[in-house]
């Protein structure tokens, strides 16, 4: 039969989605376990993790203390006892965990606590189906980990939509350290156009370590080891360690979906002042709209209550929203959302007793896995 009709159709790539699914495991070694915990674990192993998640290792940067590797989406840190695995777009974190659990327990490590945080996708549509609904998420969590606490893990939403994006949080068990670990973690949205372009394979680009210095990425955490990606064309990962401390920066500089997220974590007296930080980030990127999660995993350790003040925003921004949350497992958190163009000074924290949960199930659709082009490491 002649053909007398050609229908031509053309798919048109999803925006990339910047927001961060974020896991954390902590674990206790064993009789017969290797001295090193988690780091003993072949490349092999964590190239077989990575697949899971729909992720892969560009890089890697390791101290006394730690290894931290740059992903083709965002990070993972892994410690003795610690298992830090951070991704964006579209991909499977969670698929990562049954796998996980299975090779720290070959190599003689137990699973104590699990805290699983995202603030909310820009473009939650395209998002696989588990992460339509945070309870779904939720529930494959406390398949694993639920055992860990009674009456399985909690699950919170800090803040709420007209204030601008809102944090997830589950967690599940209870660590003990002596020295608890402190995080910041900033999601900022709307970039300024001209920071964008810094973030570009176009023109003026040198190699991803000139990026790093000439956006002034390379004075937020001073002395710290870079290890720092530009991606093709566009697109930027960034891991400095440094002792116990890591910092971690992601961009997503298109000017439709414009993103990048800062985490520091470490122990309170090596990490630098909070207002101080974000004022430098707000310098580099020039945001429209930040969020930020201020957490400790023990509350009442020296300091704790004192760590994280940001009472003073920086200069052309004001609050929208602040909330506290303190956490089944002894932890805290604290949340704030910020937008450009406003002098609004910090509201009253709203205090959140208790867990919530989201009760309306989105109706999305899954989209294209997430793939970034890696183009020779500058």
């Amino acid at each position: 039969m002649p053909l007398t009709h050609v229908e031509s159709t053309v798919l048109l790539e999803p925006p990339f989605e910047g927001s961060e699914k974020r896991v954390e495991v902590d674990f206790t070694l064993g009789p017969g376990a290797p001295v090193n915990g988690l780091r003993s674990l072949a490349r092999e192993q964590l190239d077989e993790l990575m697949s899971l998640a729909r992720c892969c290792i560009v890089s890697n940067r390791s101290n006394s203390n730690f290894d931290a590797y740059v992903l083709s989406e965002s990070s993972l840190f892994v410690y003795p006892t610690k298992f830090v695995l951070k991704t964006c777009g579209t991909t499977l974190l969670l698929d990562s965990l049954p796998r996980l659990l299975e090779v720290a327990a070959l190599t003689g490590l137990t699973a104590v606590r699990c805290k699983y945080t995202r603030a909310s996708f820009l473009f939650p549509k395209h998002q696989p189906k588990l992460y339509h609904n945070f309870e779904d998420e939720c529930s494959l969590l406390d398949n694993l980990f639920g055992h860990l606490q009674a009456g399985n893990g909690q699950q919170y939403v800090l803040g709420r939509p007209c204030e601008g994006l809102q944090w997830h949080v589950y967690v599940a068990g209870h660590v003990s350290a002596p020295m608890p670990t402190f995080n910041l973690e900033l999601c900022m949205t709307k970039l300024g156009a001209k920071q964008c372009r810094q973030f570009f394979r176009e023109g003026g680009f040198v190699s991803s370590a000139q990026t790093t210095e000439d956006t002034g990425i390379a004075k937020l955490l001073p002395g710290a080891d870079m290890d720092d990606y530009v991606f093709e064309p566009c697109g930027y990962s960034m891991n400095g360690v440094i002792a116990h401390q890591f910092i971690t920066i992601h961009v997503s500089p298109e000017e439709s979906s414009s993103y990048a997220s800062l985490e520091i974590s470490g122990h309170m007296e090596d990490l630098p002042d909070c207002s101080n930080l974000l004022a430098q980030a707000v310098e580099i990127f020039r945001p429209g709209k930040i969020s930020v999660a201020v957490s400790v995993d023990d509350a009442s350790a020296a300091g704790a209550a004192l760590w994280g003040d940001l009472s003073h925003p920086p200069v052309n921004y004001g609050y929208v929203g602040a909330t506290c949350q303190m956490l089944s497992c002894g932890g805290r958190v604290m949340y704030y959302t910020l937008n450009a163009g406003s002098e609004e000074g910090l509201p009253k924290l709203q205090d959140q007793a208790g867990s919530i949960s989201p009760k309306t199930v989105l109706h999305q659709s899954t989209s294209f896995l997430s793939n970034s082009a890696l183009v020779g490491v500058a």
